[in-house]
């Protein structure tokens, strides 16, 4: 096993006992990627978390850090209206009032893509925000291999993107360590960003696996062939914990997306949750 990714956290034997006894415990051990980390311990475990694994509508969250970003030096408003284009349609998870024309504040567009998973929000913030400066940004946060290349896409055919530079990139460990930093208020507009994470819509993977009185502030992403989710935990007894699960279970009959496998994720969480 590698370091922890963040460099804040100490590799803890017990914690990593419990991650794999949980893995194991849910059967997702060899289709899976997880990072945990107790914050107030500073205790972390990882398993395969360096791995890239697309990382579907997860990468959302590093749009909205990179949009707080811009809000905090003032280079962008959370007021200011963006116009919706016809290029960047595609299928998305919820309605959305994002239609060709459609004026929509940045606070909206951000509020959008993270609670309702909106991909049309996503791909008009990557045109403000530029995707460029938003890699940029993650790798200045510590995050030396993360890429945002394309735009997100809800079926095939792909989006038409003429500004792709790649596959998007941003492994578990990754997200766990901008979670991290989220979840303790290093970087721009934290505590919104965890007030908009708190409002996640799409509840069916970690967080049946919670205990009661228990807060889980996430964002999931699905594909036909992965299933992740990942975010801060707030156990009822007030630890905080960031917890990031990706898997890559085989596609469902018929192109599905792979929401066969969220009985396995809540498996998972329950198990861990167990042990903290």
């Amino acid at each position: 096993m590698s370091a922890p990714f963040s460099g804040s956290a100490l590799v803890d034997p017990p914690l990593q006992e419990h991650l794999q006894s949980a893995l194991k415990a849910a059967g997702l051990g060899g289709i899976s990627s997880a990072y945990v980390a107790d914050l107030q311990r500073r205790a972390a475990a990882e398993w395969r978390a360096q791995e890239n694994i697309y990382p579907a509508s997860v990468i959302k969250v590093a749009i909205m850090a990179e949009a707080f970003h811009r809000f905090a030096e003032r280079s962008l408003a959370p007021q200011q209206c963006i116009e919706v284009g016809e290029s960047n349609q595609t299928p998305t998870a919820e309605e959305t009032p994002l239609i060709p024309g459609y004026r929509a504040t940045m606070s909206e567009l951000v509020e959008l893509m993270v609670e309702r998973s909106d991909n049309i929000a996503t791909n008009v913030l990557i045109d403000v925000l530029r995707r460029e400066r938003i890699t940029a940004y993650m790798r200045a946060l510590g995050l030396p291999t993360f890429l945002l290349g394309r735009k997100l896409s809800g079926s095939e055919p792909l989006i038409t993107d003429p500004e792709m530079t790649g596959r998007n990139r941003f492994p578990a460990a990754e997200a766990g360590r901008l979670l991290e930093l989220i979840a303790s208020d290093q970087v721009p507009g934290a505590a919104a960003q965890r007030e908009i994470l708190s409002r996640c819509v799409h509840n069916e993977k970690l967080v049946p696996g919670l205990e009661s009185g228990d807060r889980f502030l996430h964002k999931t992403g699905e594909t036909t062939d992965t299933s992740h989710d990942a975010g801060i935990l707030y156990t009822n007894s007030g630890r905080r914990y960031v917890v990031v699960l990706y898997t890559t279970p085989q596609p469902a009959p018929g192109g599905a997306d792979a929401s066969h496998v969220n009985g396995q994720l809540t498996c998972f969480m329950r198990e861990l949750r167990a042990k903290l």
